[in-house]
Formats: C-alpha cells, sequence, structure tokens
C-alpha cells in the first residue's frame, strides 16, 4: 500500500464521524441533555425521587399557575432506572433517524412542537373539561406530575413513518396507532399510578399522529 493510500485511510475515520456529528448535531444535544439530567437527579440505575417529580415534572394545573418553564424541563427528566435507558435509546434512535433523512430543524420543530402541542391537548381540552366534571381519575391528572421526553419522540416515530414505502406506511401507522388505543384500555403497569399510566397512553396516543399528520401536512422529503 502505497504512502498516499495509508494516509487517506487514515483520514477515512475522523471524517466520517465529522459527517455524522454535523448531520445529527440536535440528537446528540439532546442525549447530552439526558444524560446530564440524570447524572443530576441520579436517576441513571433508580427511580426518579417523588421530591425530583415534584421540582421539575409537569402537571396540567402548570398552565394556571403560569409554570411554563416546566413544559420544557419535563421532557429532559425521565422516571429513572430501566425508563431512563429505554427513553436515552427511543431518543436517539427517532431523533437520530429523523434529523438524518428531514433535517436538523424539521427535527427539532417536530420533537418539540409536537412535545408542547400534547401537553396542551392533555391539560386544556381533556383533563380540565374531565375534571370540572367530576371525573375522578382526570381530577388525578390535573394535579400529578408526569417527566419524560416520549411525546416528542413519538411525534418523531410519525414524522419517520412518513418515510417508509406506500403502502407500509400506512400499515405501520395503522397498527402503531392500534397498539397505542389499545394500550389506553390495559391494566396500570405495577406500581405506577394510573394518573400517571393515563398521562403517559394519551401523550402518547396525541404525539404519533401528530408527527405524522406534520409530516404530511407540509410534505417532508428525505434527504439523500
Amino acid at each position: 500500500m502505497s504512502d498516499i493510500s495509508k494516509v487517506k485511510k487514515i483520514r477515512t475515520g475522523p471524517l466520517r464521524i465529522g459527517q455524522v456529528i454535523s448531520r445529527i448535531p440536535f440528537t446528540l444535544i439532546m442525549i447530552i441533555l439526558l444524560l446530564l439530567v440524570a447524572g443530576w437527579t441520579n436517576s441513571y440505575v433508580q427511580e426518579l425521587t417523588r421530591e425530583w417529580v415534584n421540582r421539575l415534572g409537569f402537571a396540567p394545573r402548570d398552565f394556571w399557575l403560569l409554570r411554563w418553564w416546566r413544559l420544557f424541563l419535563s421532557a429532559l427528566v425521565t422516571s429513572g432506572g430501566v425508563t431512563f435507558w429505554f427513553g436515552l435509546g427511543m431518543v436517539a434512535f427517532t431523533n437520530g433517524v429523523a434529523e438524518w433523512k428531514a433535517g436538523t430543524l424539521r427535527t427539532l420543530l417536530t420533537f418539540w412542537g409536537v412535545h408542547l402541542l400534547t401537553l396542551v391537548l392533555e391539560g386544556l381540552i381533556f383533563s380540565l373539561p374531565l375534571r370540572q366534571l367530576g371525573f375522578t381519575q382526570e381530577r388525578a391528572l390535573f394535579f400529578s406530575r408526569n417527566v419524560g421526553p416520549s411525546a416528542g419522540y413519538m411525534g418523531c416515530l410519525g414524522l419517520i413513518t412518513t418515510f417508509l414505502p406506500k403502502p407500509w406506511r400506512f400499515v405501520v401507522f395503522g397498527v402503531i396507532l392500534a397498539y397505542l388505543l389499545i394500550a389506553m384500555i390495559l391494566p396500570s403497569r405495577a406500581g405506577v399510578p394510573p394518573a400517571i399510566e393515563l398521562s403517559d397512553d394519551l401523550a402518547h396516543l396525541f404525539a404519533y399522529p401528530l408527527g405524522w399528520i406534520s409530516a404530511t401536512m407540509f410534505e417532508i422529503k428525505s434527504r439523500p
């Protein structure tokens, strides 16, 4: 092998890594933020304490108390333990694929736009009216604080589903949506309060089709 060939081979690795970093900066930033917050709250391997949930989580009543910063901060916190690693993996996969295919700006707008719109729908349109009507579980939902980036990454999942070839994009969309609907009627997970389970299920049910709709409305095209 000539000296020139050796130099080219050495440069190939760093060049490709640099290309990947430049193509998915938002995904990498989100991963770093999730890792930093997990270190701050000590939730890498253990459940997030109730004190941290109260400090960083979001509840629908926060709309009326003007605690809007919780809308953003709550997306950078997970319930901890296995849930943290699952959420981190989902952000890496869905955001990474979406950013690679649709670009950084589109992925950023999808993640945060769907996250915020989901919380608005859940807090203002669903939980508040049912609370006023006296539904017990929905009253608990109105006051229960929750955390996690799942609304955002489910929106990105809806976005990347639209890049599948026809008819598979519609098949996958239908299967995932059916699963999310079924999850609404399944028993709560062990150790998870029913109000938190309902909050998660509603967020996923709202966020996934919102990501899909946003991609189809604005005709997002896949990058080469």
